[in-house]
């Protein structure tokens, strides 16, 4: 189950077609707004099996993704859940901190970090032992972006509900890991301000100098998806061009 999908430039995109080269069935969940988008793409990867539905903001339209899918596909149990949502109302990157509105918090932090406790609840009667679950984090979770702001603290909520679900789910055998990603071009990301300034600072210092892309991703979240890390769980893995192994970035030695 993929969950995020918006276009062709999202990293869940990207997950979906790794996952697909690697023999996995897909089936997603996608927001109506995205849903012409998203429809465009199914027939570009004929692992797609289905499409439903869901509001992750809102329990009842969550629950009706998994009635849905029970219904088409009885008895059919899941192995790999891709959580790579992520939502700020505007007024979260265009205010002072200070003076955002509990509405535009609640609902940040409810979409980009208490929509994974959400999924799971809903997902454990489809799961199969030994599942694995990958969700989509950021270093603003650990450290100050500028203009992240919100989504900062939705992010430290994600790695945490990461931490605590692994650790209540490890016992019946599923797994649970983040992948705090580098900065990376897609319409979410679009509307952070001063983006192009943070893919150009890290690009700059990051050890092997470039920022990371979709693919990068998508080939972590396959190893984490697979057996080969049948012994990771509760972990956040840094796919960012090692930018986050940094502390005083190389840019201030100027040309030396």
């Amino acid at each position: 189950m993929v969950f995020g999908v918006a276009s062709e430039d999202s990293i869940a995109w990207a997950i979906s077609k790794k996952l697909g080269d690697a023999g996995c069935k897909l089936y997603l969940g996608y927001q109506k707004r995205f849903m012409s988008r998203v429809f465009q793409l199914k027939d570009k990867l004929p692992q797609i099996k289905g499409f439903y539905p869901i509001d992750v903001e809102n329990d009842m339209t969550t629950e009706e993704f998994f009635i849905e899918f029970k219904k088409e596909n009885p008895g059919l149990k899941i192995d790999i859940i891709i959580h790579a949502i992520g939502f700020a109302p505007r007024e979260c990157f265009d205010r002072h901190i200070l003076f955002v509105n509990d509405d535009a918090i609640n609902k940040a932090i409810t979409i980009s970090s208490n929509s994974l406790q959400r999924i799971m609840r809903h997902a454990m009667p489809f799961l199969n032992s030994n599942s694995s679950t990958i969700t989509l984090t950021y270093a603003a979770a650990n450290r100050y972006v500028p203009n992240y702001g919100v989504m900062s603290i939705a992010k430290a909520a994600l790695e945490t509900w990461t931490r605590e679900l692994a650790c209540q789910l490890g016992p019946e055998g599923h797994r649970l890991n983040a992948i705090s990603s580098g900065p990376i071009k897609t319409i979410a990301a679009g509307g952070i301000p001063g983006f192009e300034k943070i893919l150009d600072h890290v690009e700059e210092n990051s050890p092997l100098r470039r920022n990371v892309n979709q693919d990068d991703v998508a080939g972590c979240t396959l190893w984490l998806a697979s057996d080969l890390s049948s012994g990771v769980t509760g972990q956040c893995i840094h796919v960012d061009a090692g930018y986050s192994s940094t502390m005083v970035p190389s840019s201030i030695m100027g040309d030396k």
